[in-house]
């Protein structure tokens, strides 16, 4: 079983990926976090596997919490869920220690597919972004 972690500061993007995710069958949702700052908390508190971790939040965002999380327990994997198509967050945030990076376009299957590569130690790279590393 993969437990997950849902950090967006938006209610309806949490509800919406936790419902989605309740469905599948090898992953449960541990908990929530509407912030960067919240998040790191539950890290340091309760067992978590992969965190589905949005970039843009008031606060500690997405890269400064990442980051954070990767030095005190490298084994949680971070997935970056946006909707930028900044040419500089892949790399920032795979720097900071994120093992993946998705937008927010992809379908579920996608997003089950990322959790479960990261979950295995493997690196996921959403498609869409794809072209920002090859320029």
């Amino acid at each position: 079983m993969i437990r997950i972690l849902i950090v967006d500061d938006h209610d309806l993007v949490r509800t919406g990926l936790s419902r989605m995710l309740a469905d599948m069958a090898e992953i449960e949702v541990a908990a929530e976090a509407a912030s960067g700052e919240e998040a790191i908390a539950i890290c340091r508190k309760q067992c978590v596997d992969v965190v589905l971790m949005d970039v843009r939040m008031p606060g500690i965002g997405g890269l400064e919490a990442t980051h954070k999380i990767h030095q005190f327990n490298p084994d949680i994997k971070v997935i970056a869920v946006t909707i930028c198509d900044d040419e500089l967050y892949p790399t920032k945030l795979m720097e900071a220690g994120a093992s993946g990076y998705v937008t927010k376009g992809i379908n579920i299957e996608e997003m089950v597919t990322a959790i479960k590569t990261v979950a295995k130690g493997q690196r996921y790279i959403s498609p869409e972004p794809l072209y920002l590393f090859v320029q």
